[in-house]
């Protein structure tokens, strides 16, 4: 359903398609939300066609619904990407009438939103995490890994992508160059990460080098280069062994997890959002959900 089902056929449709475009372009929707909400109006006019209906004027108000229906049982989408479909088509809907184009309103009510919870472990996990470390040149790499994937909530590209240059020492910041969709932000670091960063920096990250010049954060062992997301991911599930935790857990679980701590501890759920790098507080509000699951 993501892709294009079909060529549009029609003239009208192919007009209404960009219109649709220039009128978001015209009412500031985001140039990165904009692709998504036409794809949705391209994918529904197609369907149009397919069953015959090649004119607006031919449209109904319950073949919106009928083309719901049939991304429910015949193509299986998941309730969250179904909402979004449904947020376009009213989208389409105010478009044709506002523009005189069609009377016609598509009554749609959104689906229960039925996602798994993310996995979070609790703060006395998160602190076996930081025990399981040791005091090791490796340990201290180690904790400045978890100040940056639980204490700053980074995403596993995003922390796996940062070169030393991107902590600004005299703010206590990190500057996330490659955020998701290329968005960049500046992430704080707190207290004890922040310490747990600069130990890394000035003492055991230059014994990792080797005399290897790179500007990469997170050195390997053995060869002296930077490590990759595959060996970041291994290394944070080898933490997780260590300390007993009898949970599937992985660098992202240590984002979900500082995410409800926040939220747990008082924290705004805009802030949460912009802590995280989430578009939208879509993304944000599930972890409301888990606020006062957590010991």
């Amino acid at each position: 359903m993501k892709k294009k089902q079909s060529e549009l056929q029609g003239s009208e449709y192919v007009l209404l398609h960009t219109g649709f475009k220039e009128w978001l372009q015209l009412l500031g929707y985001s140039p990165l939300s904009i692709p998504a909400l036409t794809l949705t109006i391209y994918n529904f006019l197609s369907y149009q066609e397919q069953n015959n209906k090649t004119s607006l004027q031919q449209l109904l108000a319950s073949d919106a619904s009928h083309f719901i229906v049939w991304m429910q049982e015949i193509k299986h989408c998941s309730n969250g990407y179904i909402n979004k479909q449904i947020q376009s088509l009213k989208l389409f809907s105010k478009y044709i009438r506002e523009t005189g184009r069609s009377d016609t309103g598509f009554s749609l009510e959104r689906l229960a939103d039925i996602r798994a919870k993310p996995s979070w472990l609790s703060k006395a996990e998160i602190q076996a995490l930081y025990e399981a470390t040791g005091d090791s040149i490796l340990g201290i790499r180690d904790r400045a890994m978890l100040a940056v994937f639980y204490g700053c909530g980074l995403r596993l590209n995003e922390g796996a992508s940062l070169e030393l240059k991107d902590i600004i020492t005299d703010r206590k910041l990190l500057h996330v160059r490659k955020g998701k969709h290329y968005k960049q932000r500046f992430v704080p670091v707190a207290g004890k990460n922040y310490e747990e960063l600069q130990l890394y920096v000035d003492y055991a990250r230059p014994q990792l080098l080797q005399e290897i010049k790179t500007g990469a954060l997170f050195i390997g062992a053995n060869k002296g280069v930077q490590m990759n997301k595959q060996s970041i991911y291994f290394r944070i599930k080898k933490l997780v062994s260590k300390a007993k935790i009898d949970k599937k857990a992985g660098t992202h679980t240590l984002r979900h997890s500082i995410a409800t701590h926040l939220l747990q501890s008082g924290m705004k759920l805009e802030r949460i959002k912009d802590f995280l790098g989430h578009s939208d507080l879509d993304s944000t509000q599930i972890y409301t959900h888990l606020k006062n699951e957590m010991p």
